[in-house]
């Protein structure tokens, strides 16, 4: 394919094409400050860093002047979401010649948020776990082609017989949908001083870009695996994006001395089959996209494990009313996909 001729340098595409998710609802981080349509455009790249929140580069582009302008390319995914899709910072070295599909900052300059990449030899590579290919009919590596797991991708979760006490992972992220059907369904009934807030919020101040680790409920939103522990007579869980832990205490074993926390206190009881978790004591914690929660907050959580034990479903009902006109809710479901998710290190934007 001839790059040059099919996409002259930072060519814009007017109309957006369903192949670059926007802004997903519940994305790694704010995407808000970034434009709606879609830049293409050619350079050759100065550094990699590859670290989360998400990947960087530094480009040279040569404007239609002539002269050469340096933009910092920002990656869509985090670390984990491109390795899940197949993706490595080894594809990736300073003088190569690429083409990046994508959208520019609104609010700096020389920003784009980067969602396809044809390397040099021709191969793609998609930055978005929820993307599909830009330039070519496939992708090398990334995209929902690769992300995407199913029946077939579970391990013997019956035969190991750990019950939930293991890694569960997210099935996949849907492209072109804010609800990541079928795999996340978020239901928020912001009311009118929280659409407020966050119409006068600076998506340039986003704590999820400083490194800030998620709370109570949106730790449990994110597209990274979590683990259960057996804890004595407790439960405790670790959401891998940022490393938080959670104590589920069984029969009210709460601490004497509970300062509210961004994960409050969660006390758990089994109904049946399924455990049931009632979390208090949230601390006010950011959400996200200027959204943030306030100090009532009330979470009352369903865990159920599936009878071959590879698929635990989850559902939460949380109360704010600070923030909400109506009670909010989460529902969706993991897979036991065998991973063994490496330890979250983070670098603040600068």
């Amino acid at each position: 394919m001839n790059i040059e001729n099919a996409f002259p340098t930072r060519t814009l595409i007017i109309a957006v094409t369903a192949s670059l998710v926007p802004f997903a609802a519940h994305a790694h981080h704010s995407r808000q400050e970034f434009s709606l349509d879609v830049e293409v455009m050619e350079g050759v790249l100065e550094s990699v860093n590859w670290t989360n929140p998400h990947p960087t580069f530094d480009m040279t582009v040569t404007g239609e002047d002539g002269a050469d302008e340096t933009w910092e390319i920002q990656a869509f995914g985090s670390l984990y979401t491109l390795t899940r899709g197949g993706v490595s910072g080894d594809s990736f070295e300073p003088g190569q010649q690429v083409t990046i599909a994508g959208q520019v900052s609104t609010r700096r300059d020389n920003i784009l948020l980067a969602n396809n990449v044809l390397l040099p030899d021709g191969r793609e590579v998609v930055l978005n776990g929820g993307a599909e290919p830009y330039f070519n009919e496939s992708a090398e590596a990334g995209g929902q082609a690769h992300w995407a797991a199913g029946e077939d991708d579970v391990v013997d979760a019956a035969a190991e017989n750990l019950g939930m006490f293991r890694v569960w992972s997210q099935p996949h992220r849907s492209a072109g949908t804010t609800a990541l059907e079928g795999a996340i369904s978020i239901h928020l009934p912001w009311n009118e001083v929280a659409r407020a807030r966050h119409d006068a919020w600076d998506p340039l101040n986003d704590p999820d870009m400083q490194c800030m680790a998620k709370g109570m409920p949106a730790v449990m939103i994110t597209p990274h695996p979590v683990t259960f522990f057996e804890d004595g007579s407790n439960i405790r869980m670790l959401a891998h994006e940022y490393d938080v832990q959670r104590t589920i205490y069984i029969e009210n074993e709460l601490p004497d001395e509970r300062p509210p926390s961004a994960v409050g206190y969660s006390v758990g009881r089994w109904e049946g089959d399924t455990l049931v978790v009632e979390t208090t004591d949230i601390a006010w914690n950011y959400f996200f996209f200027g959204f943030g929660l306030g100090n009532s907050v009330e979470v009352e959580e369903r865990f159920m494990l599936s009878d071959d034990q590879s698929r635990l479903d989850y559902s939460a009902v949380f109360t704010d009313r600070e923030n909400f006109t109506e009670p909010a809710t989460i529902d969706r479901f993991w897979l036991a996909l065998g991973e063994t998710p490496e330890p979250y290190t983070c670098t603040p934007d600068g």
